[in-house]
């Protein structure tokens, strides 16, 4: 057996699902009480009632996301994410040097960075310096406008640091801007202070043509630059107080392990020696809203949220119909990759990786029920058929 690889990018991870019944439609759905869940419960799990400032902090990172500007408006042809989901939580500075230099870190704890968040997309899935253009924008929240200023400038600085062979060079349009390159190698770095905000741009080229990178870094800021316009922030005092459970979308999800609340967490590591080139971010127990679920996805049917655990997701939608649309226009997976779904459900379609894949997601399924859809993976072919029946038992059941 073996199951379709699944693309990082939210729009084909998500492929060949057909609908639960909507309006119109008198497919039968299965009673979840009949469903063999294994050892997961059938009904949702309800939230912590309060979190903690570490928790709050990649909440408000989450939140923040939102915020943050779409590559493909500074080049359409970027549309394939360059971490797992495409969009990360960056809360604190160990984290964020994952996409920035090492040296960097030590800015961001003097300045008093509070969260961040990261979007990233080239056009080609070949993560190699040169083998394609990409753009990251990473934003950075600091206590205030001087914190944000002072940060930026000295970001530049201890990135430029890294290596003798960065110039100094300047961003058409935004004089503020600080940026640096090495003649030699295809990418730019450059940093701006907005308000109380860093932005920071990575932008990479097939070829050392500064003339095409500052002009995207430019676009990007110009990008970003608006979005950042009346921006409501949570006290850093009140961060612990932010919800763990944006419309209870995560206690729908299956937990990693029965009874299990998903706190939120970030693991991040670098794969390259160029900070952000090739970068391995993952969150787990968060909630992305609308925009910050949705910047690689090809369909224009966007989530209301997107509910992220372990490898697994669960989109919402505005409607069942909204959902089936969305559905419909997505590319078939090869049947050859199929496996059978868990007996008596209908709507669901499993999968198994190719051998040589990472082996906790080599099973899953995919399911929709109502205006949810949901995919979730295992190693194992008979636990995956557990999650997903409990995935459906627990939409069923939170309605």
């Amino acid at each position: 057996m073996r199951l379709a690889r699944m693309s990082l990018a939210l729009g084909v991870v998500l492929t060949a699902l057909t609908g639960c019944a909507v309006t119109g439609d008198p497919m039968p759905v299965p009673d979840p009480a009949t469903l063999d869940v294994g050892p997961y419960s059938r009904y949702p799990l309800a939230a912590p009632e309060r979190g903690t400032e570490h928790y709050g902090r990649v909440v408000e990172s989450v939140r923040i996301g939102e915020f943050v500007a779409n590559p493909a408006r500074v080049d359409p042809a970027l549309n394939v994410p360059r971490t797992r989901s495409g969009s990360d939580p960056l809360p604190t500075p160990a984290k964020a040097v994952t996409l920035l230099a090492n040296p960097a870190r030590e800015v961001l704890e003097r300045h008093g960075m509070l969260a961040g968040f990261t979007v990233g997309a080239s056009d080609t899935r070949q993560f190699a310096i040169g083998t394609g253009r990409i753009v990251q924008i990473t934003l950075l929240r600091f206590p205030d406008a001087d914190a944000a200023r002072q940060a930026a400038t000295e970001l530049d600085s201890a990135d430029a640091a890294v290596s003798p062979d960065n110039v100094a060079v300047t961003i058409p349009d935004h004089p503020t801007a600080r940026a640096h390159w090495r003649p030699s190698v295809p990418t730019l770095a450059a940093t701006m202070a907005v308000d109380s905000f860093v932005v920071t741009v990575l932008a990479g080229h097939t070829t050392p043509d500064l003339g095409v990178l500052t002009t995207m870094a430019g676009k990007a800021f110009t990008e970003q630059r608006p979005l950042l316009r009346d921006v409501e922030l949570t006290p850093p005092a009140a961060f612990a107080d932010l919800p763990l459970d944006r419309d209870g979308m995560l206690g729908r999800m299956v937990p990693e392990a029965p009874g299990r609340w998903p706190y939120p967490v970030v693991i991040t590591s670098e794969l390259a020696e160029t900070a952000g080139w090739d970068s391995l971010v993952q969150p787990h127990g968060i909630v992305l809203g609308p925009r910050a679920g949705h910047f690689h996805s090809p369909a224009p049917e966007v989530p209301e949220l997107t509910g992220l655990n372990r490898f697994d997701r669960l989109l919402r939608f505005a409607d069942a119909a909204t959902a089936s649309t969305f559905f419909s226009g997505l590319q078939q997976d090869d049947p050859k990759d199929s496996v059978p779904p868990p007996a008596g459900m209908v709507d669901i379609n499993c999968r198994e990786k190719p051998s040589g894949t990472t082996p906790m997601t080599r099973f899953s399924c995919r399911l929709r029920y109502g205006r949810y859809v949901a995919v979730v993976f295992s190693r194992d072919y008979q636990d995956v058929h557990h999650r997903a029946a409990a995935q459906y038992a627990l939409l069923v059941n939170s309605e």
